[in-house]
């Protein structure tokens, strides 16, 4: 029997891509593979008449085309450890849409013109097709939300400091791509004073939740965001970071103190980063 709540979930994250300009493309069901006659090369979905034909009235898997006008690209971690020391380091900063695959991360960005490349664990995919949430992976596991900030701009300057292995990679102009100049790092210098002047140890303890050591430079406790009997929030005081190991907990990813204020207090990143500047700087 057909999942129903499934379908709609599908048709109304496709017509949340449409809106960010972005054209999606009809995967077969529990799948990767793109239906017969559609991709990158071929047809694709740019009106929501199309969408709810393909994601109400069929099980079919959502992908989203890449490159495009859009100039949509995803930096794909299928490596859990290369994603967190990326974003311990020279992701600290960004704040973009992140989605969680069975077996790791994606990010997106605008990226207009950028070429694709692989290095230090990442790749980073500028062209083809990508599935996305709600999708379900050919393992049975579903693609879920880490992280609905919007999708942030990528300049190629920026790219290269995210993405050392794009250095010398040619970017390509295009008269259709929208130009963007704003880099997901403009509010970067504001962010880092934030979590130089608070720490994430300090946000979740004000919180009131309770911290034990668990392993080196690790905390636990009782997520906040689920009803939790067994601790399952971890952070790193050294790096910043913080998740919850339940996969169907709205904090299961890894995110930062801004993250953790807007979770908590249910309201925007960019409300959070406010309200944390106003008190903090």
């Amino acid at each position: 029997m057909a999942d129903r709540p499934l379908r709609l979930r599908c048709f109304q994250r496709a017509c949340w891509w449409l809106a960010q300009g972005v054209h999606i493309l009809p995967l077969k069901p529990r799948s990767k593979h793109l239906q017969p006659g559609y991709g990158p090369r071929q047809a694709h979905i740019s009106d929501p008449a199309l969408a709810r034909k393909w994601f109400l009235n069929t099980d079919a898997n959502l992908g989203v085309l890449l490159g495009g006008g859009a100039g949509l690209a995803v930096a794909d971690w299928d490596n859990l450890p290369s994603y967190q020391l990326w974003r311990a380091s020279l992701g600290a900063a960004v704040v973009t849409l992140i989605e969680q695959s069975p077996r790791g991360y994606h990010l997106f960005f605008f990226a207009p013109g950028l070429p694709s490349a692989t290095g230090s664990g990442c790749e980073f995919k500028t062209r083809g097709a990508c599935a996305v949430f709600p999708s379900m992976h050919p393992s049975g596991q579903f693609y879920r939300l880490a992280h609905p900030a919007p999708i942030a701009p990528l300049d190629p300057d920026s790219a290269r400091q995210l993405f050392p292995f794009l250095s010398g990679t040619r970017v390509y102009k295009s008269s259709t791509a929208p130009q963007i100049s704003s880099p997901p790092l403009a509010q970067g210098g504001l962010i880092e004073r934030i979590k130089a002047a608070r720490s994430i140890r300090d946000e979740v303890l004000a919180a009131g939740v309770a911290l034990r050591p668990a392993a080196s430079n690790t905390l636990v406790g009782l997520c906040p965001f689920h009803d939790d009997h067994s601790p399952s929030l971890w952070l790193n005081p050294v790096s910043g970071l913080w998740g919850c190991n339940r996969p169907d907990c709205p904090a299961a990813g890894v995110h930062d103190v801004i993250n953790f204020r807007a979770l908590l207090r249910d309201i925007s990143n960019r409300a959070a980063i406010r309200s944390l500047a106003d008190e903090l700087l």
